[in-house]
């Protein structure tokens, strides 16, 4: 049996590494935490190829003298608590003493800092591969700046798990974004290759803040939350009628510590379902509690808390966010107008049946026959015909022997296929997208966009997390059709779109492209291309509630048989759906 022995320093720091450092944005988050504890009015954060290669966060806060400096390379030593008791009442949102060495370990780790009180400054040099470390005076403005290189080059088993350089960083921008919003008064700045992609300046309110953050066009739907129960306080805010399509958005805070915690989305979830409305709500929401009633010390990363009485806070995230949101009776007041799931206008059942389509242009008064005399859906060409899989429903006829005919139209949303083995519906939202998409992809592969350009530019306003997002998708963006390019802070300009997008659509597929890509890991070209094409698919298609010709209807069946998948469309889900002849009469007593 082996013998028991004390591992090595270096050997530790490694293992705590794993905890505390994942990938790049551990990193950042960990150095703005120091920066923010040192009292610093301006935080830069430097990055090249997404953090992988280098990072850099610069401060002018306190700044640390020489033996300080040394100190804070060690393991567990911290200016932060002094005693037990102190866990109980930590205000700063680091204390653990375990991040700079950590980060040391698995990096070339390079820190400088002045404290204003002596002659020079100090740098300290580590090297995790050769285990060197070099101390020498330094010059700089009082405050600290720490470089991290080649981060995991000593673990490659690590440094193979990290995401691609547009994935990290997306991440990193998230979580500079996320701790400058408690932080109004204070400026972040952030560069990614030696351009500037974030920039956000002092505020003069938090409400200043939350806009910069999440971009110009939630300030008009920003509602205040400030909710009080027992020893708790929730503030902060939410968008009463503006809605997303994931929970990218929201953002919680316990004592102005960025979290994650289930009780407070459980809270803000159970609030917001209480409303009739598609999506998610942006929320940012500050929790203020005594440091007693919280533990921060649940995990290395500290991004976990464990509540005292969960449900005092509970009950006071939900009537905050649900008072804010216009309270249950209210809730009809939701639909006003303004941007849908993706950002388009509100619908109103009286509006449904004049929605008109990107391509087919009818409006709902005119007649639509049931019926056509003779078969106008043909198989199409053998030279044409595209390999497909075999039909999931059993003994379904084959497409390529489809010999059917259109004959109507279901609640103007379904088109209705009569079939040698029965009645085939056909979706003809998700139809007219596996269409649209297999022509985007064409394009793209191809680098033949075809393009219409608009009379005069539009302005695309955006978060700093979603101008990171377009800004790597842009060539693919010219690929299917769009021209446009970064304006100025996070605004892009648009001066053409593919033709069967309508301008006023640009906006609700971005918003879209964005929350389809937001948590994307893949780095490879064709995965993003699929993402850029599905979206723009999806929002141009004809949608439901839309009456069609007999001539479209076969038109638009004529096209889908010519798909690459006529049996399910770019994100899954199904086109068609047979009803066997057989299942009719039996339901008539007729078998």
């Amino acid at each position: 049996m082996a013998r028991i022995h004390v591992l090595p320093s270096d050997l530790i720091n490694q293992i705590a590494a794993g905890e505390v450092v994942e990938r790049p944005a551990s990193v950042v988050k960990e150095l703005i935490e120091n920066s923010i504890d040192a009292g610093a009015t301006t935080i830069d954060v430097l990055l090249e190829n997404g953090g992988r290669k280098r990072i850099e966060v610069r401060d002018d806060g306190s700044g640390m003298s020489r033996d300080d400096a040394l100190l804070a390379v060690e393991r567990h030593a911290t200016s932060k608590i002094r005693q037990f008791d102190d866990l109980s009442h930590v205000r700063t949102l680091g204390f653990r003493g375990e991040a700079l060495p950590s980060i040391a370990s698995v990096s070339r780790f390079l820190l400088t800092s002045y404290d204003g009180a002596e002659e020079h400054g100090v740098e300290i040099e580590c090297d995790a591969l050769t285990g060197r470390r070099e101390v020498r005076p330094a010059a700089r403005d009082r405050g600290t700046t720490v470089v991290v290189r080649e981060l995991f080059e000593n673990v490659p088993a690590r440094r193979k798990f990290l995401r691609s350089a547009d994935s990290e960083f997306r991440s990193v921008v998230t979580v500079v974004s996320s701790y400058a919003l408690p932080l109004h008064r204070r400026s972040f700045r952030l560069e990614h290759n030696g351009r500037a992609v974030l920039d956000l300046p002092a505020a003069a309110t938090l409400r200043d803040r939350v806009i910069q953050v999440l971009g110009d066009e939630a300030a008009g739907y920003l509602e205040e939350i400030d909710e009080r129960y027992e020893t708790a306080h929730a503030a902060g805010f939410v968008t009463r009628g503006l809605r997303f399509a994931s929970r990218r958005n929201q953002y919680f805070f316990v004592n102005d510590r960025l979290v994650r915690d289930r009780v407070l989305t459980h809270a803000a979830n159970r609030a917001a379902d209480s409303f009739d409305f598609d999506g998610h709500p942006a929320i940012v929401l500050f929790l203020h509690i005594d440091t007693e009633g919280v533990d921060v010390n649940v995990h290395p990363a500290k991004t976990e808390v464990r509540f005292r009485d969960s449900s005092t806070v509970h009950v006071v995230v939900e009537h905050g966010i649900r008072r804010a949101l216009g309270g249950a009776e209210e809730g009809g007041t939701l639909l006003r107008e303004g941007p849908s799931l993706s950002g388009g206008q509100a619908i109103l059942p009286a509006q449904i049946a004049q929605a008109g389509s990107p391509v087919l242009h009818r409006t709902a008064t005119e007649f639509t026959p049931l019926f056509q005399q003779r078969a106008v859906v043909q198989p199409p060409h053998a030279m044409g015909a595209a390999t497909l899989p075999e039909p999931m429903v059993d003994e379904s006829p084959q497409l390529g022997d489809l010999q059917g005919r259109v004959i109507g139209q279901y609640r103007m949303s379904y088109i209705l296929i009569d079939t040698p083995g029965g009645l085939r519906m056909v979706d003809q939202h998700v139809a007219h997208e596996r269409v649209l998409y297999d022509r985007y992809f064409a394009r793209a592969a191809e680098r033949e966009p075809v393009t219409q350009h608009l009379l005069t530019p539009m302005l695309y306003e955006t978060g700093a997390a979603e101008s990171a997002v377009l800004e790597s998708h842009l060539q693919e963006l010219h690929a299917v059709g769009f021209l446009m390019e970064r304006f100025s802070g996070n605004s892009f300009a648009i001066s053409a779109v593919p033709p069967e997008l309508l301008k006023s659509d640009a906006e609700t597929f971005l918003r879209m492209l964005v929350d389809a890509s937001i948590e994307e890991r893949s780095p490879h070209l064709l995965r993003v291309r699929e993402k850029v094409c599905a979206s723009l698919a999806c929002q141009a298609a004809i949608k439901v509630h839309r009456a069609l010709s007999g001539e479209e209807m076969a038109r638009l069946v004529a096209e889908l048989l010519d798909s690459s998948n006529p049996y399910a469309c770019p994100h899954g889900r199904p086109i068609i759906v047979d009803i066997k002849h057989i299942d009719i009469e039996r339901h008539f007593h007729r078998k």
